[in-house]
This record gives structure tokens, sequence and C-alpha cells, in this order.
């Protein structure tokens, strides 16, 4: 995409404020949007929590600049119901509310052990998060209950993984990697603070295109390259 259209959806996302936590940062979105090939079809993102990102693909969409689908995952009910009623009439975006669950380190391994069909040992495993530790930062191996969305094998252009807290957001990989196409983009943020790429290293192959590590704003941005030889379904 070029420059000019990035800033044009970025813009009309800066005139919708947000209000449940920090926004990815702008050169993340900016890189993310440079590596996008606009197709025929329209572009499938799934977004583990949403917020600004959201109203930036509903912005492309609606300035004609892009055709895309999005798919937000959150656990946040306050947020999922403000992000839906904002965005539902557009037809673009399809908000999921999730409560979350925390698995053992056990479970955990069984998760990226089944790999792309783990999904389906998912609703056996763990135990409810109570919702007052929803915010917890440091949460360990917590990922959203339900993992069930209506995509398609091999139809997702674009992950943010963006949610939920803690070190469980590598759970995406196992979780929704068979939705993924094997050329998918990944956008991980706070890609340092647990090994985030290194979980998705034991499932897919990658190619890190950018990274960022300057202050707080601290993410990585990567293209799949099909999945670990012996991985594959």
């Amino acid at each position: 995409m070029l420059v000019r259209d990035i800033e044009k959806g970025l813009g009309g996302a800066d005139q919708i404020s947000w209000n449940y936590g920090p926004p990815l940062d702008n050169g993340a979105l900016v890189h993310l949007c440079r590596h996008i090939e606009p197709g025929d079809a329209p572009l499938s993102v799934l977004e583990l929590g949403g917020g600004r990102s959201t109203f930036m693909w509903q912005a492309m969409q609606e300035l004609g600049l892009l055709s895309v689908n999005v798919r937000v995952l959150l656990h946040d009910p306050a947020a999922a119901d403000d992000l839906a009623n904002r965005t539902g009439e557009s037809g673009v975006v399809h908000v999921h509310q999730a409560g979350l669950k925390q698995i053992t380190d056990d479970e955990w391994e069984s998760v990226f052990a089944g790999g792309v069909s783990a999904p389906d040992i998912w609703p056996e495993l763990g135990t409810s998060v109570p919702r007052e530790q929803y915010y917890h930062y440091t949460i360990r191996n917590t990922f959203y209950d339900q993992v069930d969305l209506p995509l398609a094998r091999h139809s997702v252009d674009v992950l943010i993984a963006d949610g939920p807290h803690g070190n469980g957001r590598s759970l995406a990989y196992p979780l929704f990697g068979a939705l993924l196409k094997p050329d998918a983009l990944v956008l991980v943020d706070d890609f340092d603070h647990y090994p985030f790429l290194a979980d998705l290293g034991r499932l897919f192959r990658y190619r890190e295109l950018y990274r960022d590590i300057a202050g707080d704003k601290r993410w990585a941005l990567v293209k799949l390259q099909g999945m670990v030889q012996g991985r594959e379904p």
C-alpha cells in the first residue's frame, strides 16, 4: 500500500477515541500496511485485541483504499460492546467477546504438540479466569476460552497478536494456525516481553520484516513461510 493511503486510514482512526488500553504504535501499523498488496478478494484480518487498528481498517474500507474483512477477539465485555456498536453497521468488522481461561504448563505443551489440531482439545483444558484477574499483565498461560471462529482454513492474511496479557498470546499460533495463509503477515506487540517469536518458530518458519524496540513501543512484524517440517496436519 502507498504511504499516503496508509496515512489516510490512520487519520480516520484518529478521529475516534479509544479508552480500553494503549493503541498499537503508528510505526507498527504503517510497516504492516506497507507489506499488504491489495487484491480482488477482501483482505482477511484477525485481531487479538482491537481498537485503533480496527478503526484504521474500517476507515480504509470506507475511503475505498482497501477491501477488508476484520474479525476481532476481545475479553473485555465493555470494550467488545463499544467496538461492536461503533463498527457494526459497516459490515467490515465482526467483534467476538470471549472469556479467558488458564492452562497448566503440561497442558501448554500438549497444545503445542497438537499443532494446528490443538483447537480440538482446547475445550477440555484449563480453568476459567475470574473477571477481576483479566487485567493482570503478568498472568500466565492464559488465552481466550472460545477459539471457534467462522473462518475458513488458510483464509487469514494478517494476524495481529495484541492480546491477551501475559505469555498466553503465543497460544494463538497452534489455536489459530490452521486459519493462517502459509505466507500470512503476523504483527506481535510487546514481542520481547515473552518468547513470542520463539514460540512461533516451534510451528512456523518465518522471515522477520521489521522490529522496533524504542521506548515502550516494542513490536515485531514477520511473514510466515509455511509450517515447520513435520508439523503440517
